[in-house]
């Protein structure tokens, strides 16, 4: 099955395919095996051409935050309809949502600023880990919705980026 996926702002488009328990990952020229033993609250260990690495992850839409071997990532999936389509992106794509419940550690841009993509705009804790949220596209700064030392739900708007100037 083909997947496209956007990691740092960089498109990747994959294709995955059962090989017994386990999957075969082929991203460009490259072929690996892949499989995921899930442990509890999101934690568990994923192994790519037999290394093993420890993960945590959370969910949020198309977005999945991973924490392996101490560095956070965000991933987001890309709809292969909507990717070949070539839709614009909706309001709701220019809001920055919490991934799981939990605390403002720091809050790190402020409304009218410009950012560029990947840059941290607020970092968040949950369950003793440290999460940045990060610009996912260059832009300005619309509104943040949180201060340090909030708490927050799953879900809640943490910072929005102003609409981009769309091409018709």
């Amino acid at each position: 099955m083909r997947h496209s996926f956007t990691i740092a702002d960089r498109d990747h488009a994959v294709w995955l395919a059962r090989a017994g328990a386990a999957y075969r990952l082929h991203v460009g020229g490259r072929s690996m095996s892949v499989s995921l033993e899930p442990a509890a609250d999101g934690a568990g260990v994923l192994q790519f051409d037999g290394a093993r690495h420890d993960v945590v992850m959370a969910r949020d839409g198309d977005v999945t935050h991973l924490h392996i071997d101490g560095e956070a990532f965000a991933v987001r999936y890309t709809d292969p309809v909507r990717r070949h389509a070539g839709s614009s992106a909706d309001a709701a794509e220019d809001v920055a949502l919490a991934p799981m419940p939990g605390t403002v550690v720091a809050v790190n841009v402020q409304p009218g600023e410009r950012v560029a993509a990947g840059q941290t705009l607020v970092v968040i804790e949950s369950m003793k880990l440290e999460t940045s949220i990060k610009a996912w596209r260059e832009g300005s700064v619309a509104a943040v919705h949180v201060a340090k030392g909030d708490p927050f739900e799953r879900s809640a708007p943490l910072v929005t980026l102003a609409p981009e100037a769309r091409a018709r």
